[in-house]
């Protein structure tokens, strides 16, 4: 068995964002589209109105007179029926005032302003802001990363993006797509952040080319201060240049788990755990219950794979490797 056909054996939900009341430019909502891809998902542009029915269309969000065993998609936004004009879409704001991870407490749909929600079927994931957004990923470049000129300490997720935690994914590198890739650099620098604060734990980590650590400054930064907590690290990949200097065991090969594959995974040191969810403490709950990212590439420049809290996917994507690589 390979890791991509082990990342075969894990399902994950289809989901949805959904725009609204966007002021933003045109150039934003696409560089939101660039950045999530359509394989993650669909990206619809919507305006908010009142729910004109007693009882809410959806638990929070969703168009009205939808097919509720479909599910909301972007084509169900500017399909919308009744006195709902077209790419507008009905909003509880009762249900959004209450959930703590949607930036929203206000009183009328018209206060609503570039708001972006992950929605599953017809129900609210999460909620972010494009601002919050942007900080994280759409107006970051990846150079900020490669070079250490945004740290450990700056790494934090937004709803939407750790809202998509056991969705599986396919992002498209460079020149298919210019910003995709970021989301797996993001959230890759979100565990080993994980792994930092707790201090202890195994921290599993592939690079393809291992000489990658000390040609990315910002790379060779984070694993000296994860290393130098006492993390238990490995690293993996093709042994084309070891690092140097590093307290952490080397693992070589040539293979395709070795070549075609990006894993971070975290393992605290009493194992994985089921923590619960909370939107203002995913770090915590990345550094008491483990966190992993598995994802293979299945063509050049083409990954395939989800990230996850989940114990038992963490504990089997961990012994996977620990077995056979």
């Amino acid at each position: 068995m390979t890791l991509e056909q082990f990342l075969d054996r894990f399902d994950g939900p289809e989901r949805s964002v959904v725009v609204v009341n966007r002021t933003d430019p045109d150039p934003v909502l696409n560089m939101l589209v660039d950045t999530f891809g359509d394989d993650v998902v669909r990206v619809a542009d919507a305006s908010a109105v009142p729910d004109p029915s007693d009882r809410p269309a959806t638990d929070g969000a969703g168009p009205i007179g939808a097919d509720r065993d479909v599910g909301l998609t972007a084509r169900d936004l500017t399909a919308a029926d009744g006195d709902v004009e077209e790419g507008d879409v009905s909003l509880d704001v009762d249900v959004l005032r209450r959930r703590e991870d949607i930036p929203f407490d206000g009183g009328d749909p018209a206060d609503i302003e570039n708001l972006v929600l992950l929605m599953e079927g017809d129900d609210v994931v999460a909620g972010s802001t494009l601002a919050e957004l942007g900080d994280a990923v759409l107006f970051v470049n990846s150079d900020l990363y490669v070079t250490g000129s945004r740290s450990l300490g700056d790494v934090d997720l937004p709803s939407v993006i750790s809202g998509l935690n056991d969705a599986t994914f396919t992002l498209r590198g460079y020149p298919e797509s210019n910003r995709q890739k970021l989301l797996l650099i993001t959230i890759s620098r979100f565990i080993e952040r994980a792994a930092w604060l707790s201090g202890d734990g195994t921290l599993r980590s592939s690079f393809q080319r291992l000489s990658r650590i000390d040609d990315e400054v910002g790379t060779r930064n984070v694993y000296e201060r994860v290393t130098g907590t006492g993390v238990d690290t490995h690293l993996y990949g093709v042994a084309d240049e070891l690092p140097r200097d590093l307290d952490a065991v080397i693992h070589a090969g040539d293979d395709r788990d070795f070549t075609d594959s990006w894993f971070v995974v975290y393992r605290p040191s009493e194992g994985p755990k089921r923590v619960e969810s909370d939107p203002d403490s995913d770090l915590e709950r990345g550094i008491e219950g483990g966190v992993a990212l598995l994802a293979v590439e299945t063509d050049p420049r083409t990954w395939r794979g989800l990230w996850t809290f989940d114990a038992e996917r963490i504990s089997r994507v961990n012994r996977y490797i620990e077995r056979n690589l």
